[in-house]
């Protein structure tokens, strides 16, 4: 029989399960300059009774990641809409992130721009790079009682599906709320 090296990484975040709290420092939504750095921190968002839709990126100023984070500023009113509440994390600072909301290629975000600059959250979630100290694109979308409904992972430098994020917030919110959601399914559709 053939033995297997396989390489286990343990994460404190399971789909079913309570989600792995956190605080980080942030550049939030409101304010100018550095009167935008703030905190973010998932009790008191769950305590608002919102939805959350974390999710991680490797770097600022790279190529591929202010594709998505412009995309989802894009749908952030859809998100609000939805009674969630998005926060982008990378572990770079705070005060990087600033610099880059400050230039064309990404702009001035309308939500939450965390720091994970100690890797604790990225690790927490399962996504940390620890060779490179960086994290994956990882997408958690955490339900109002802190429960992780949904957990996606992506390596390398393929970028992820905005809109799918958005269908899956909602496909969980009904699914919540005691409706059978059908594979494929997408609003407007029926449930079963």
């Amino acid at each position: 029989m053939k033995t297997f090296e396989n390489e286990f990484y343990v994460t404190g975040a399971k789909v079913g399960k309570q989600a792995p709290r956190f605080e980080m420092e942030a550049v939030m939504p409101e304010g100018d300059a550095l009167d935008r750095f703030g905190k973010v921190n998932l009790d008191e968002l769950l305590a608002e009774k919102k939805w959350v839709v974390l999710y991680f990126y490797p770097l600022d100023f790279t190529f591929v990641c202010p594709t998505e984070i412009k995309r989802f500023n894009e749908l952030n009113d859809k998100f609000k809409e939805k009674n969630a509440v998005l926060i982008a994390t990378s572990t770079d600072s705070v005060f990087s992130h600033l610099s880059w909301q400050d230039r064309p290629d990404l702009g001035k975000l309308d939500h939450i721009h965390a720091s994970d600059n100690n890797h604790a959250v990225s690790e927490a979630y399962g996504v940390l790079d620890e060779e490179k100290g960086i994290a994956w694109r990882g997408t958690f979308i955490i339900s109002p009682d802190g429960t992780l409904k949904a957990a996606h992972v992506n390596h390398g430098e393929g970028g992820r599906n905005v809109d799918e994020v958005l269908r899956t917030l909602e496909v969980f919110q009904n699914e919540v709320e005691g409706k059978m959601v059908p594979c494929g399914w997408t609003p407007g559709k029926d449930f079963i």
